[in-house]
């Protein structure tokens, strides 16, 4: 795990000081290679063996460590600030997906694939983008044949999180896992004895609490998170992955033909 996702990961735990350090480390990563320790104290009020104890924090043995780390996790970001658009996008992109695939675990994504082919009833929970991405999955896997739904309304989340059964399956997207709507609907899902799987790019978000088990993704905001690039691709990504594994499954395979030439007709 990079510096970066580090700092994401362990936010909410951090004291006021250790806050304050963070969020400069976020606002000026390209920067920090070229300031001392007792430079960055001063812009933050801080000590120095305090920035220190946050760099340990953070799985690094010293600020210096600390530096190097965070250097070669911005290369690429530097990368990212060229003057050709093209380029640019191209190397976003090419980015979300490299760390994204460090991130996949091939066990858990089997364990959700066999969770889909054995729920009675499956259902997508995302509002915003994740919502446009849930609907995307949803359209996927009712072309092979599954019984599913994508909820993107908060008020039908807390509704139909209230009727689902031990026999369901849930899934709940949200880059950050902090969504309130699909967390608290995960949660009363989980209460009612629903399997449920969060999508997210945080391991210790709110989601993951009321998750039975989590994907974790790359969350493409720390690369860039000022142009308007989808936020979603890391996800589109992962469905991807979870896609072709289910085609090369001859029936689910077929019942996807049978859709296109019915689309086709």
């Amino acid at each position: 795990m990079d510096v970066l996702q580090e700092i994401h990961e362990n936010y909410k735990y951090f004291s006021i000081k250790e806050k304050k350090i963070a969020d400069y480390i976020l606002k000026y990563k390209l920067d920090i290679n070229n300031i001392t320790i007792t430079e960055l104290a001063k812009k933050i009020g801080a000590s120095p063996s305090s920035i220190t104890r946050f760099s340990k924090k953070i799985k690094c043995e010293s600020f210096v460590h600390m530096k190097m780390k965070l250097n070669s996790d911005t290369t690429s970001l530097n990368k990212l600030n060229n003057d050709d658009l093209f380029d640019n996008v191209y190397n976003y992109y090419s980015e979300v997906i490299s760390r994204t695939k460090l991130l996949l675990n091939k066990e858990k994504i089997y364990s959700f694939i066999k969770d889909l082919k054995n729920a009675k009833k499956i259902y997508i929970y995302g509002v915003g983008s994740s919502g446009l991405t849930a609907t995307e999955f949803m359209q996927r896997l009712l072309r092979m044949g599954f019984n599913v739904s994508s909820i993107t309304d908060s008020h039908m989340m807390i509704i139909n999180s209230a009727i689902v059964s031990s026999q369901d399956l849930v899934i709940g997207l949200s880059i950050s896992g902090e969504t309130q709507e699909v967390v608290n609907s995960l949660r009363i899902c989980q209460k009612n004895g629903a399997k449920t799987i969060g999508i997210t790019s945080s391991q210790n978000s709110s989601l993951s609490h009321f998750s039975d088990d989590l994907l974790i993704i790359y969350n493409s905001h720390f690369l860039d998170k000022n142009n308007f690039i989808n936020s979603q691709f890391s996800t589109i990504y992962l469905f991807d992955l979870i896609s072709t594994i289910l085609l090369k499954n001859d029936d689910l395979s077929n019942k996807m033909q049978i859709t296109i030439d019915a689309i086709l007709k």
